[in-house]
This record gives structure tokens, sequence and C-alpha cells, in this order.
């Protein structure tokens, strides 16, 4: 509400006390004064009634705005699901596929009838390039495995982790391990093998979970489409490194590890890289993550998603968009990033061509390059490929959801109406004002709220503002019609006066009407000059709050809307400021005339004091002669 500070209405207490106050008469100096003073009171108390009725009715203009402003949103505006303006709200079409082969939908200009989809023979896909294959270097040692086994007996006690898909094991070299891989190691892979086994166990076929190999003259761990990572046993690095392994060495890529740091089968040239994918480039530094690469691919205008799987250890770009055509073109400028990744022709790339979706419709060959399309109105998806089985689409009118949408329109548009003609025919009791805060102390929390409840009633009784709010919608709901179609071809009719302006439904003639008149009904409600541009203006004609003041809705020039610029720019905000500048001129007077008043009774009292002082001088002389 508009911030205009009200006068109080506590007027009991004297606003200008200075004087003798009845020392000498013996008279209630603050009751007199009180009493002389009472008509200027009065006219500062009415003056606050005025503010606080003025507050009360911008109150109610307001829970007014507020209610037009919820049913519009709710029916009216571009953005709600049900938007009574929009074309597409009053299609009644459902559509039924007869196989799990397509799924089907109508849309806003979907009819009744059939479509018959005889076969789908090819599903549409995208293009995809994919590395040949694994891009990682595996969990590989730096060091010869001759060199590991000719000093293992140094590694005596020592301790490695190993770690498949977050499953932690330790691998100590004990002196029963050391006696199994032989002198100088002859037997260490075997050794190995065995204790590897022994931890994380093998298949149902007896084969091992991870592999070892010394193939090369290089130690290796392999763990088919599973993340295998080697640790150090807690401070212990030295370990790892006499293997020729660091911690946290993975036969996996990690995205969140720099690309200088992947570890890939080719080695990365140089620390910045260039590419472009469909035309879109990109450039990054060999200390961005992997994550980064996919995620700025994934999020750019390339129209591809790039993506790694642990499990094959493979990336792969896919196409955004389905259907044939060369939808992925790949070329680097600087480094090779896409070439280790294995994405490029010069690295082997396998690239799968996209493909169209190819089906017949009512004996019709047809090709699309995507699954998903329209058909006359209908939203089609293929789902999967059926080469010999037929399957029939079948449109038919369902007005069950539509016509529980109308019936709450109409509640709402009744709870909205009866708000606002409930205010302008309520009653006011005269007999109750607004109470001064001396009244208000005197009385109990419920039963101030009683009291102005009961002095808020009437307060927009016969309003004109509101009167013609209502008049307006009245109009447009009971009396327009769009080529001979109205609300009351649905059903919809006033209740009558007694019912303050609400409507009523025939609930059978209003599911027959949307049955049987579906265009005509939309076209009443959403053409130029339908029932749902009538309304708009006639709401937005009452709560409009955007352009200069003079150019707003009714009730916000009247009472403005909070958190706006017609917060402070209304009538009923300049009214309480003219008050409130009167009653600080009133105040102002009162105390002026209070002072007057002390002023007088003070001067009466020194004449009484000094006349009582020359009858004891008398009394004295006569009592002493």
């Amino acid at each position: 509400m508009a911030s205009v500070n009200s006068s109080t209405n506590s007027l009991t207490s004297l606003t200008a006390k200075t004087g003798i106050g009845g020392l000498v008469s013996g008279m209630d100096t603050d009751e007199l004064v009180e009493s002389l003073s009472l008509t200027s009171r009065q006219k500062i108390i009415k003056q606050q009634q005025n503010v606080q009725r003025l507050e009360w009715k911008q109150t109610a203009y307001r829970s007014v705005t507020s209610a037009l402003k919820e049913f519009q949103s709710k029916y009216l505006d571009v953005l709600s699901a049900t938007n009574f303006r929009s074309a597409s709200f009053f299609n009644n079409v459902k559509a039924v596929s007869s196989t799990d082969a397509v799924s089907v939908s109508a849309t806003g200009s979907a009819s009744k009838g059939t479509i018959t989809i005889n076969s789908v023979t090819q599903l549409a896909s995208a293009q995809t390039v994919k590395s040949a294959g694994a891009v990682s270097k595996g969990l590989t040692s730096s060091v010869s495995f001759s060199s590991i086994a000719a000093s293992l007996s140094s590694l005596e006690g020592k301790s490695i982790g190993l770690n498949l898909d977050g499953r932690l094991k330790t691998i100590t070299f004990d002196q029963a391990f050391l006696t199994a891989a032989g002198t100088d190691g002859v037997n260490l892979q075997t050794a190995l093998q065995d204790a590897v086994n022994t931890a994380f166990g093998t298949t149902d076929l007896g084969n091992p979970l991870i592999s070892v190999s010394s193939a090369g003259d290089v130690l290796s761990f392999a763990a088919e489409g599973s993340t295998l990572r080697i640790n150090a046993v807690g401070d212990d690095t030295d370990t790892l490194t006499a293997l020729g392994f660091t911690g946290g060495q993975s036969n996996k890529l990690s995205t969140g590890t720099a690309l200088s740091s992947l570890g890939l089968i080719t080695e990365l040239s140089g620390s910045d890289f260039a590419f472009s994918i469909n035309g879109e480039n990109f450039t990054f530094h060999s200390t961005d993550s992997l994550a980064k690469v996919i995620d700025t691919v994934n999020k750019s205008k390339a129209g591809v998603t790039l993506a790694y799987s642990s499990i094959t250890d493979k990336f792969t770009a896919t196409a955004n968009n389905t259907g044939s055509g060369s939808n992925i073109v790949i070329s680097e400028s600087n480094g090779n990033l896409l070439t280790a990744f294995g994405l490029t022709g010069a690295a082997g790339a396998e690239v799968t061509e996209g493909k169209n979706a190819v089906l017949n419709v009512n004996g019709q060959s047809i090709i699309r390059n995507s699954n998903t399309f329209e058909i006359d109105g209908v939203r089609v998806t293929l789902n999967r490929e059926a080469p010999a089985e037929s399957t029939t689409l079948t449109m038919t009118e369902d007005a069950t959801s539509l016509t529980d949408t109308v019936k709450k329109f109409v509640s709402d548009y009744n709870t909205m109406i009866d708000l606002v003609n409930g205010l302008t025919k309520e009653k006011n009791d005269p007999d109750y004002k607004p109470l001064s805060d001396e009244q208000k102390e005197e009385m109990s929390e419920a039963e101030i709220t009683a009291w102005e409840k009961k002095a808020k009633q009437g307060i927009l009784r016969g309003d004109n503002v509101l009167r013609t709010i209502s008049n307006k919608l009245h109009t447009v709901v009971t009396g327009m019609s769009v080529d001979g179609m109205s609300l009351y071809s649905m059903g919809i009719t006033s209740a009558g006066y007694s019912e303050n302006g609400k409507l009523k439904i025939d609930e059978a003639k209003l599911k027959t009407a949307l049955e049987t008149k579906g265009s005509e009904i939309r076209e009443m409600f959403t053409s130029e000059n339908g029932i749902g541009a009538a309304l708009t203006g006639a709401i937005d004609s009452a709560i409009k709050t955007s352009g200069p003041r003079g150019t707003r809705g009714t009730l916000v020039e009247a009472a403005g809307v909070d958190s706006t610029t017609s917060n402070t720019e209304n009538s009923i905000f300049d009214q309480i400021k003219r008050i409130n500048k009167n009653i600080a001129t009133l105040k102002e007077r009162l105390e002026d005339e209070e002072s007057r008043l002390w002023n007088k009774f003070t001067y009466m009292e020194t004449i009484i004091n000094n006349l009582n002082a020359q009858s004891s001088i008398l009394s004295s002389f006569s009592s002493g002669s």
C-alpha cells in the first residue's frame, strides 16, 4: 500500500501545557482547556478517520486488482496452459496408435479421421564418429619388467593398492610372494597374477578379472570393461616408483584430469590445441581438463555430442540431428588433440553415416530425416522398424478435459465478479467509524477486529469504478457473439440478478457444443474480435500498470499497485497526502489555541493570587487595629 503516514488518532492529551494549572483557583485547567478546544479536536479526528477510510478503500481496490490479474494470468495469458486465446487450447482431438511401433499425439490442427502407416522399413539415425581403438595407454609401467624382476628382493614387505571399479584390495610382496616369484623374479608374472586372482577372484570360467602382462618387457594390468586404478599404500610412494607407476594411475581416462596428464596412447604435441567441428571453432590449453573440453563442445553450436566411455575406452561424437548427410565435419588447425582422441581420419576414426526414416503412409512411400514428425496435424514418433506390420492412427474428438477446464473458467469468473459486485452492494453501518488510539486501548484485539470489520463494510458501496468494470465484463460474457456463436450457445448464461452477476452452466448443452461446434467455439474465443480479446481489453482497462500516469487502468489510477511506480502515483495516495497536510495544519492551530487558553487561565490564576494577597494584607490591618 502507498506509504503516506497517517496522523495519529491520539488527541485526548493536551498538545500545549504551559503556565499555572489551578493552584490558586482550584479549577481543573486541563479539563477546561480540553473542553474549550473540543471543536478543533473533533475536526482533526474527523480528518484522521477520513485517512483510515481511504486506506481501507485502497486495500479493497487492490484486492479487486489482484483478483482480475489472477484470472487474466490463468485464462488469457500466452504463457498459461489454459489460455483461452490460444487456438491449440481448444483442440479436443485425441489420437491413439494401434501398435507400439508408432507413438502419436494430436496437435492444435489435428482433425477426426484415421491414418494408416503401412510399414516402417528404416528408422532415422544420427551420424557418429568413434575412436577405432582404445585411446588410453592403460595401466602400464614406465620401467622394464626385467629390471623390476631383478630388484624384486628390495620390495620385500612392501605393498601396493589396486582399485577395481571402486573395490580396493592390497597386494603385498611378502616372503611367500617372493618365493613364488623365484630367484631374480623368473616367475614374477605368474606370482603377480596369482596374488591378484586371490585378491579379486576370477570369472565363472576361471578367467582373471584383472590380467597381468609382461609382454614387450613391460608390466601392465588390464581389466576389460572396468576401471582399474593403482595407488600407494599409506605414504609409501617409493614402491610405486620402483614398479614404474604413479599414484592414481588408471587404465582409463579421468574427465577431471588435465589434458597433459591424461595418459593417451598418442602423445599430445604442444600445449595449445585448436580445432573446429561443423565450422564452430574451439581452442584449449594443456592445463584444461577433459571435462572442460567435453562440456564446451556439447554446449556449443557445433551440433554434436562428445562423449568418452570408460567401458570401451573410446571417444564418440554423435550428431544432434538425425538423417543422412555429412552432419559431423572435423578439422584440426593446431595440435593433435582430436587425433589423440581417435576422432580424425588420420587416426582411423570409425564413421557411421546417419540414415533417414523410411515408411509408407496410406500407400505412399515417404522419407523423413527424423523419427518424429507431423502428418496432417498429428505428431508421429517412430519407435521401431516394422517392415511387415501396419499401424492405424485414429483421431477422435474428446471433450472431457476441455469441459472440466471451461467449468473451472466459469467458476473462477464467478468468484472474481462476486468480489467486484459484492463490494459495490455491501451496506455500511454509520454507527461504526474508525477507532482512535484511545478507543483501541480500551478494547481487546478481538473487539478491535470485529469493530473494524463492520467499519470497513460498504466502503465501496455504489462505487462507479467497480460498477464500470462489472458492466464491461458482463457485456462481454453475456452479450458478445462471433458469427452467431456465444457463451449462451455453449450453455453458459447469466445466473440472474440475485446471483450478483454470476454465470451458470447447462453441462449437457456445454458438452454437446464442445463435441459438435469445436471450430466455432475456438473462433469465438481466439479471433481478434472474440471474447478472449474482449475480456483482456476489459481487464486491462482496469489493471494496466504500464505507461505514464493517466494512461493506466482505472483501478491503478485510483489505488495503485505495490512494487510499481503507481504505488505513489494514484488518486488515493494524493488524497491521503493532502489530508495529512491539513491535519498537520489543524494540529498547529490546536496547539496555538491551547496555548492562548493556558495563558488566559494562568493570567486569571495570577490575578486571583494577587487578590488573595491583598485580602490577607487588609485582613492583617483590620486585626491589628
